[in-house]
């Protein structure tokens, strides 16, 4: 790569896709980043996929996943991972041995009564070409394979699934603009409303330039004419200094063209480039019956210097379940001092519900 040159990189390479197409594989033995990819819910006692990849997005084979409680995993040739949810509700952790990736997933309580049926509660208004999305719905497998995910028609590659959520990566011939998403499952069918299938391109007037002097870099949206927020990040750090911090975040214009210019600064002489992602937006309006049970369960097992302040984040939630930027903001705070067991997993827990976002 010449020095200063910019490259649109999402968070999945689309070469994943045809990895797992293929049945190509990076070995875990061969080391890198890698990165656990889990359905953002999972429900209690019930099966769930994960997926191991690589630093390119492929699927890594032979990699091994701690689930805590003594549970590891072994991730097979399509870099995925079957296994059962815990029976409690909380914060299920997954990271590798050496604790160098890790993610979490929300545990939430199996129905009762008859099974559900298969429905899309959920799915992006956007799905960045190149980069993995989220489905939220119901009657979902497990399985990631008993799942099939199409987008414009195209099968879409389902790496990690739970009865309440699938996540997937859009097959690279899908192409570009308004269309409908659907899932099939047990033989039934489902489909959300209208998504925009978009691709962001990054453009500069100059490649290069001497430490202090300036550039801008020009995103540009193909696919829509809705504003797109998206998050770009300069790597490797320090080469180059974005005007609003690294990463930053920002938002394109809409319309015919559609595009956002960010500013920045050369720092140090050598090669950069610019990874890009599309900010998902919030899915509708959070659980907020969720949230307050996993808030019930955080103040039964508070320290008693911290029981007034759950209380009032319940008492938040309760009076404003239409706005609850208050509460979310409150439940951070409490992370922010790192509480520990159960009581900091129901506060995760009831975070993430009111982050709703993937």
């Amino acid at each position: 790569m010449l020095a200063g040159a910019l490259c649109a990189v999402a968070l999945l390479a689309p070469r994943a896709a045809r990895a797992q197409d293929s049945g190509a594989t990076t070995s875990a033995a061969a080391g890198g980043h890698t990165t656990i990819v889990l359905p953002p819910v999972v429900v209690a006692g019930r099966p769930a996929t994960l997926a191991v990849l690589g630093a390119q997005g492929r699927p890594v084979e032979g990699a091994q996943i701690s689930l805590g409680g003594g549970v590891t995993l072994t991730s097979d040739a399509t870099g995925r991972a079957a296994f059962t949810a815990p029976d409690a509700q909380g914060v299920l952790v997954a990271k590798t041995p050496d604790g160098a990736s890790e993610a979490s997933t929300t545990v939430v309580a199996a129905p009762n009564g008859e099974p559900v049926p298969l429905r899309v509660d959920s799915a992006p208004r956007a799905v960045l070409l190149r980069e993995r999305f989220t489905i939220r719905g119901a009657g979902f497998r497990g399985a990631a394979d008993e799942n099939r995910v199409l987008l414009a028609g195209e099968p879409a590659a389902v790496l990690a699934a739970s009865p309440a959520a699938i996540v997937a990566l859009p097959n690279p011939r899908t192409p570009l603009g308004d269309t409908q998403l659907a899932v099939e499952a047990g033989g039934a069918s489902a489909s959300s409303g209208p998504v925009d299938v978009i691709s962001l391109e990054l453009t500069s007037g100059r490649s290069r330039g001497a430490p202090g002097e300036t550039g801008e870099i020009h995103v540009v949206v193909h696919g829509t004419d809705r504003p797109v927020d998206f998050e770009l990040r300069a790597v490797p750090a320090g080469r180059i200094e974005l005007a609003k911090g690294n990463p930053t975040r920002g938002r394109t214009s809409g319309g015919a063209t559609n595009t956002a210019t960010i500013t920045y600064t050369f720092r140090q002489p050598g090669e950069f480039a610019l990874e890009a992602r599309a900010v998902p937006q919030p899915l509708g309006l959070p659980d907020t019956d969720a949230a307050r049970r996993e808030l019930e369960e955080a103040r039964r097992l508070a320290p008693a210097d911290q029981v007034k302040h759950v209380e009032h984040i319940i008492e938040l939630v309760e009076k404003h379940p239409q706005d609850v930027a208050q509460a979310r903001d409150a439940v951070e705070r409490l992370l922010a001092k790192k509480p520990e067991g159960q009581y900091g997993q129901h506060l995760e827990a009831a975070w993430r519900i009111l982050l709703n976002r993937e």
